[in-house]
């Protein structure tokens, strides 16, 4: 009886004990995963965060702006105030920079939805860091910079963007599916004809549509129908000059952008140990972190890139890369930019860009290209992402899925993928960026199955102003870049974001292309300090 009592006791502590453990055990999973979801709301409402996932709310504020009264209805940089608070800081303070925005006549802003820049720079040094810009929905707004080097650096200020110019382009580019048509040329015998596309069937003029979407990968594309031929005729594929905004649109897009101003010099004294260069090694950096970093994830200084998040050890040395990239398959994909990236790689490894059977020598080309060496193990490939792409005359079967590209790397291979979707996608709805991200991700599911290895890389939107261009790149950068995030984040542990926006807002790239000395280089440096 007292052994059956004994045995019975023990059986009730262990049991208890047991109990104890696993209750404690989904305390802790509830605890950890309690922090990781708190962890992410509170990212996702930092104004300093890299990637701002809040960009999508205000659409339907925007998309209500349909019109402007005159260029002197806009916030204007000249009767705007901008000033700081103190004019003498150490290095690792941050500047605090008041903005109130005034239009034209001098009448006081009382709206927020205008994109604005700030950011420090000292030629001398050749240094810059950028900054970010805190929206109170007033017309008022807080910049914040933070002083990372020793010296006497200029404060600079730019309007992006106004709400303005945002709100009519959303419309445009919701009705019309691309604020630039895109053109299909149609060719039988020695018959030819052209008209013109988008991403909707809604051109102005045209009444009967070929449906080109199984053509293009299943993402959206129309044509007008030709007059004389079939939508079978279809042959090439070119950018037209067309745009889908009225001369007043065009006008605003145009003429009033991107204007900056130096507001002060400012004095930024020494305080050795307040910032130190990061010690953690890229390469130990978990692909999760580089999506929640935060303004400025580095900085120029004497011309060179220094990366807040990791330190980069890899050096820009033929032996160092044919040993990272041996038997790694690369592929590359997006635009010219990434193209950029492809040449000097192709260069430092001694490889001949060939498309088909033919080497390139010249830049001007938008077509799948290949540089290998099979004896040495490099194999490295580039390749425009899908249409809307906006290129001189091509081929169409030149426009191949990014997907359809990823499905042909080898299994078993730990290959390594730089996607890149930006530029020419700015011309079209969120909703069609969508859709590319969506297409490429899931080849990318299917790649990782087969070789679980790979390495993937995002590289974000860069600024940039280029003349010619209608679209307000500052707001189109924070909503794909929403996109990106959202699309992602069940794959933010194997996927890297590759921030470019900081980098190219500091050192006032004006072009679509860099021309900083060297950026390409640096930066497709940083990215593969991540792996090698």
């Amino acid at each position: 009886m007292t052994v059956n009592v004994s045995i019975s006791l023990r059986w009730i502590l262990i049991g208890s004990v047991l109990t104890t453990f696993i209750l404690l055990a989904f305390a802790s999973m509830y605890r950890t995963k309690w922090r990781y979801l708190r962890f992410q709301n509170i990212y996702e409402y930092r104004p300093y965060s890299t990637i701002q996932t809040r960009a999508m709310e205000r659409m339907n504020w925007y998309l209500e702006l349909t019109d402007f009264e005159d260029f002197f209805s806009l916030v204007n940089i000249s009767t705007s105030v901008v000033s700081t608070r103190k004019t003498e800081y150490r290095v690792g303070d941050e500047i605090k920079v008041d903005i109130v925005l005034y239009n034209g006549r001098g009448e006081r802003s009382t709206v927020g939805g205008d994109m604005l820049r700030v950011w420090l720079r000292e030629r001398s040094l050749g240094a810059s860091v950028s900054g970010y810009v805190i929206d109170h929905n007033n017309g008022s707004y807080t910049g914040i910079i933070k002083t990372l080097w020793a010296g006497n650096p200029e404060l600079m200020f730019s309007i992006g963007n106004t709400k303005e110019h945002i709100g009519i382009y959303m419309n445009i580019v919701q009705k019309y599916g691309l604020i630039s048509f895109l053109r299909a040329g149609f060719k039988r015998n020695n018959m030819t004809e052209s008209t013109l596309c988008s991403v909707v069937p809604n051109i102005p003029g045209v009444k009967e549509y070929c449906d080109f979407t199984t053509q293009n990968f299943n993402m959206s594309f129309f044509c007008g129908k030709p007059k004389s031929m079939t939508c079978e005729d279809w042959s090439v594929y070119e950018r037209t000059s067309n745009h889908s905004c009225n001369k007043k649109h065009e006008s605003l897009f145009l003429q009033y952008r991107y204007f900056k101003k130096s507001v002060s010099v400012l004095k930024v004294l020494s305080n050795i140990g307040s910032v130190r260069d990061p010690q953690v090694p890229c390469r130990d950096v978990s692909s999760t972190v580089t999506w929640y970093t935060n303004n400025p994830t580095g900085y120029f200084y004497k011309r060179q890139w220094k990366s807040l998040i990791c330190k980069s050890s890899l050096e820009w040395k033929y032996n160092t890369y044919l040993k990272c990239l041996k038997n790694r398959p690369v592929l590359m994909t997006g635009d010219s930019t990434t193209r950029n990236w492809f040449t000097p790689l192709s260069r430092l490894l001694r490889l001949h860009i060939m498309i088909g059977e033919h080497e390139i020598k010249d830049k001007a080309w938008q077509k799948f290209a290949q540089a290998e060496n099979k004896y040495k193990g490099l194999s490295l490939y580039w390749t425009p992402h899908e249409i809307p792409f906006f290129s001189h005359e091509q081929n169409k079967n030149n426009f191949r899925s990014v997907a359809s590209r990823i499905d042909e790397l080898p299994g078993n291979k730990s290959a390594i993928v730089i996607l890149h979707w930006f530029g020419h996608l700015t011309r079209t709805t969120h909703q069609q960026y969508r859709d590319h991200i969506r297409s490429a991700k899931k080849a990318l599911h299917r790649l990782l199955r087969r070789s679980p290895n790979s390495s993937i890389f995002i590289k974000g939107p860069h600024s940039f102003t280029y003349r010619i261009f209608l679209e307000p790149f500052d707001y189109i950068s924070r909503v794909y870049q929403q996109i990106l995030y959202e699309e992602f984040r069940d794959l933010q542990d194997k996927v890297y974001y590759i921030d470019q926006w900081d980098a190219t807002v500091g050192n006032e790239n004006v072009g679509i292309h860099p021309v900083y000395p060297y950026f390409n280089q640096m930066m497709l440096n940083f990215v593969l300090s991540f792996i090698c």
